[in-house]
């Protein structure tokens, strides 16, 4: 039965040494994962700002019972902030005059 034996096994490592070197290999996969998963920040920034405004349209279904009436309110401040911005640039002052008058 000794043809299964090995009889040129290599000796046991020390438990120190074997630790060590179970702490380097550990270190230098984490050091491989976190340089392969790495994060674009202009990406992170986008998939914040998209869960800021669904975190506000939650918010808006809440106050307002439902959410089609969160979804009118939204629509209502967007409409109010878009005539807002057309009414000032289509009134803003002439370069030449410095008179208000109407741009087109």
């Amino acid at each position: 039965m000794a043809w299964w034996k090995r009889s040129d096994a290599e000796p046991a490592a020390t438990p120190a040494a074997a630790e060590a070197e179970i702490r380097k290999a550990y270190e230098r996969g984490r050091r491989d994962e976190r340089a392969r998963h790495r994060s674009h920040p202009f990406l992170a920034m986008m998939v914040f700002m998209v869960a800021l405004a669904g975190a506000g349209m939650m918010y808006l279904a809440a106050r307002e019972g439902s959410f089609s009436r969160g979804g009118e309110v939204v629509d209502l401040k967007l409409a109010n902030a878009t005539d807002n911005a057309l009414a000032s640039s289509a009134t803003s002052p002439s370069p030449q005059t410095g008179d208000t008058q109407l741009q087109r």
